[in-house]
């Protein structure tokens, strides 16, 4: 089912390419040392030290990070030109940020004073662009709490970031004071505290959601990127399968038959490649013979014959690609079911049965039909 070469790979480029354009950006802004880093791979769920490495430049004074890799979803702009005595024209990256705005957000030492040059960056931004939400993370809370202690549980400040009762002593101040200090520049707070290794407190990311809540209430957009799926295989529907099923629906829906359709396969093996890398298991190529030999020779056949009527109903006009997208979609929905089943199984050293794998066919062609809006509540096949 997997096309190789190097047409299929630049269809694969191309499908990222257009799911990175679309992606709103977060533009972080801070001092040095305010935690820009440690805030962008809590909120893409990345390693601290991997995240570093992935970081490439986007312009003079910013760096740029694309999440989740397999079909972005939110990108992220990190400034690193806002130092104390260095002059921050702030021009280019504020118009790579009006590509497809998402949210201003500062991060704030609360144990620091509020930095002149982020002050007036955010002056000239307002100016330029009103609209643009922008919101404070104040971090490093422990740096100011009672020797010893640890985090107030639960989570100790309302919606707006105001300390509540049971908050540690000694934060209410400086924190209303960085508050006053930012005005009208900033639409909400958010107090947090990062931490990791032998210094870790517990939990080590505190504030973390009221974080993303308070992101996703003033930037909407920025949802399907922030999303926390509650284990990780709807995880990997997330940020892999229906990424992957969505452009391969796309790239099946123009008119032209056969042609039209072969992109689809190309990226329906990204996806395969994809999800393989998420269980450390052996490469796709791999994976695709499991997939084709579990399911049997009767399942390609009908695959085949499916996928070459669909093409040729694409001469049909109005409904054709329609229906061609919508048939795509579900069955690249199943593959990547089947394909978890496949490399879960792979990772804990065993073999799925082939009805195993041809129930997780099934059953994820119906949830991606389902999704699709298709509406006959049935398998592809």
């Amino acid at each position: 089912m997997a096309r190789s070469g190097e047409g299929a790979q630049t269809e694969v480029e191309a499908a990222r390419a257009r799911a990175e354009a679309a992606a709103p950006y977060v533009w972080m802004l801070g001092a040095p040392g305010s935690g820009q880093t440690a805030v962008m791979a809590a909120l893409a769920q990345e390693w601290r030290a991997a995240l570093r490495q992935e970081l490439r430049p986007a312009t003079a004074t910013a760096e740029f990070f694309a999440h989740p890799e397999e079909m972005p979803l939110i990108r992220f702009l990190l400034t690193t030109a806002i130092r104390p005595g260095t002059p921050y024209d702030e021009e280019a990256d504020m118009a790579l940020m009006a590509q497809a705005p998402g949210l201003v957000l500062v991060t704030q030492a609360a144990d620091a004073p509020v930095s002149e040059g982020v002050v007036h960056t955010l002056r000239r931004v307002r100016r330029a662009h009103p609209d643009w939400p922008v919101l404070v993370a104040q971090t490093r809370l422990h740096m100011l709490y009672p020797s010893g202690q640890g985090h107030a549980l639960p989570y100790a400040f309302d919606a707006a970031g105001l300390p509540l009762p049971h908050a540690p002593q000694g934060l209410a101040g400086p924190l209303a004071a960085q508050r006053a200090a930012f005005g009208d520049l900033a639409d909400g707070f958010v107090p947090l505290d990062l931490t990791e290794g032998e210094t870790a407190l517990d939990p080590p990311d505190y504030g973390l959601e009221a974080l993303r809540a308070a992101m996703i209430r003033l930037a909407p957009a920025l949802a399907p990127g922030l999303a926390r799926p509650a284990d990780p295989e709807e995880g990997i529907w997330q940020r892999v399968i229906l990424p992957w099923a969505a452009a391969a629906a796309a790239t099946d829906a123009p008119p032209l038959p056969i042609l039209g359709g072969l992109p689809a396969l190309a990226l329906q093996a990204a996806m395969v490649r994809a999800i393989a890398r998420r269980f450390a298991v052996a490469d796709d190529a791999t994976v695709w013979a499991g997939l084709i030999g579990a399911l049997g020779t009767g399942f390609v056949l009908r695959y085949a014959l499916g996928w070459m009527l669909r093409q040729v109903l694409k001469l049909a006009p109005i409904w054709g690609g329609a229906a061609a997208a919508a048939w795509t979609f579900a069955v690249t929905c199943g593959i990547g079911e089947a394909a978890i089943r496949l490399c879960k199984a792979e990772a804990e050293d065993r073999r799925p049965t082939r009805e195993a794998l041809r129930a997780a066919f099934s059953a994820g062609s119906r949830r991606g039909g389902a999704l699709h809006g298709a509406g006959r509540g049935g398998a592809p096949y």
